[in-house]
């Protein structure tokens, strides 16, 4: 018996299915495509409705499970011009690597630094190197990560989550910047060198030494996760993603976020808390804070974000 997979988008049409016996994702995504100019398979969700939400069909186990297609209500959405995710990422990490690199050579033009740098802090010209070259050694191993080290369970996503997702890094961390002019910094330095002493933090080889630690375990964690996929992947486990419980991983739901935290924690401890590096890091922990608790919701764990035992 035919069943006919009904358009959510104007620029879709309806689609129907004579035969409904061995049916598979691509194949029915196919069929869409051709009934429909060809268009990109990419573009297309299809989904079905369950307690009248729609619920995405993301592989071939929804048909193989025995699903009664005849009492199921199939649809199908186009999702808009897609860009690949690995693009997205080169994209994302290209902005602080330009802006930075923009601005930090600006800074050390004499005249701009006396007509534009703030009259209420020194320019400290070892420190604007330091901060540089360090946000140029993580975005050039992000890039490096991007292009060498990530799977990506999906191959594309909408064309507009290229400028969303660019903001955060292009503008919040594009903002830092500024500090090689100076502004941001809003702690007096001899209150800020006292506070440090007193946690013993006055130790400017030991930040970098930190943060260079978090960045390598950061690119450890990547690595372990690629192999990881790749053993998956030659089980048979193409759809379903097994945490790692091994390890740091039995104590940390996502590592890399961990790792990620502290780096950027580390680097405002160096750059003498400088308010645009603090909510960039604010704004970037509570992002993998709410990713890490999906991951413990998605994998039934409980395990810890930032520090093992407490949080």
């Amino acid at each position: 018996m035919p069943i006919v997979i009904k358009s959510r988008s104007k620029s879709l049409k309806d689609t129907r299915l004579e035969n409904v016996d061995g049916l598979a994702l691509q194949p029915v995504l196919n069929d869409i495509s051709k009934n429909n100019r060809s268009l990109n398979t990419n573009r297309l969700r299809l989904t079905y409705v369950k307690e009248g939400k729609q619920v995405p069909i993301t592989s071939d186990a929804f048909f193989k499970e025995g699903t009664n297609l005849e009492d199921t209500e199939l649809y199908v959405k186009d999702l808009g011009p897609q860009v690949s995710w690995r693009l997205v990422f080169v994209v994302e990490y290209l902005g602080p690597i330009l802006v930075h690199s923009l601005v930090y050579l600006l800074s050390k033009n004499p005249t701009l630094v006396e007509k534009y740098h703030s009259r209420s802090k020194p320019y400290n010209p070892f420190m604007n190197k330091l901060a540089y070259s360090l946000i140029m050694a993580h975005y050039l191993k992000r890039e490096f990560e991007t292009l060498f080290v990530h799977q990506f369970s999906q191959s594309t996503m909408p064309l507009f989550n290229i400028f969303k997702n660019s903001f955060h890094y292009w503008v919040l961390n594009g903002a830092i910047a500024f500090g090689y002019f100076g502004y941001g910094f809003i702690f007096d330095d001899s209150k800020l060198f006292q506070a440090y002493s007193a946690l013993r933090l006055n130790n400017l080889g030991s930040l970098v030494a930190l943060f260079t630690l978090a960045e390598s375990w950061v690119f450890y964690v990547h690595i372990k996760l690629r192999l990881w996929g790749e053993a998956q992947k030659k089980k048979g486990n193409t759809t379903k993603r097994v945490p790692i419980n091994s390890g740091m991983f039995s104590l940390l739901v996502a590592p890399n976020y961990t790792f990620e935290s502290w780096a950027w924690i580390f680097f405002s401890l160096i750059f003498k808390l400088n308010l645009f590096s603090l909510i960039f890091t604010a704004v970037s922990m509570t992002q993998m804070y709410l990713w890490a608790q999906k991951k413990n919701k998605k994998y039934g764990t409980k395990r810890a974000f930032l520090i093992p035992y407490v949080f």
